[in-house]
C-alpha cells in the first residue's frame, strides 16, 4: 500500500518508515491537505470512510478551509469538526 502513497503529500518524510495503522491519522492529514484526485483514490482503497471521516472531525493537521470542504463532501456537520469550532481571536485595538 505504501506505493500508493505519493511524494507530492509526502515530501520530507521518507515514505517506507511509515506505518499504515500507526500513522494513520499522518497520513490521512497529508493526503486530504495536499493530495491529487489520484491520491485521494488511494486514499479511500486504503482506510474506510469512517476513518477518514474521525481525522476530518479531530485533526490539528488540516486547515479550515480543507476541513470545511472535506466535512461537505462527507456530510459532517461543521459542529463535530475541531478546525471548525474555534474562531480565531481578535484583538480589539483602541
Amino acid at each position: 500500500m505504501k506505493k500508493n502513497l505519493s511524494k507530492r503529500c509526502f515530501w520530507d518524510v521518507d515514505i517506507e518508515s511509515l506505518d499504515i495503522r500507526k500513522n494513520k491519522s499522518f497520513i490521512i492529514s497529508r493526503i486530504l491537505e495536499h493530495g491529487t484526485m489520484e491520491d485521494i483514490i488511494a486514499l479511500k482503497s486504503m482506510f474506510p470512510i469512517e476513518e477518514i471521516s474521525e481525522v476530518v472531525k479531530n485533526s490539528r493537521n488540516i486547515s479550515r478551509s480543507t476541513a470545511i470542504f472535506w466535512a461537505n463532501i462527507l456530510d459532517i456537520p461543521l459542529k463535530e469538526v475541531r478546525a471548525c469550532s474555534k474562531l480565531p481571536r481578535f484583538r480589539q485595538i483602541l
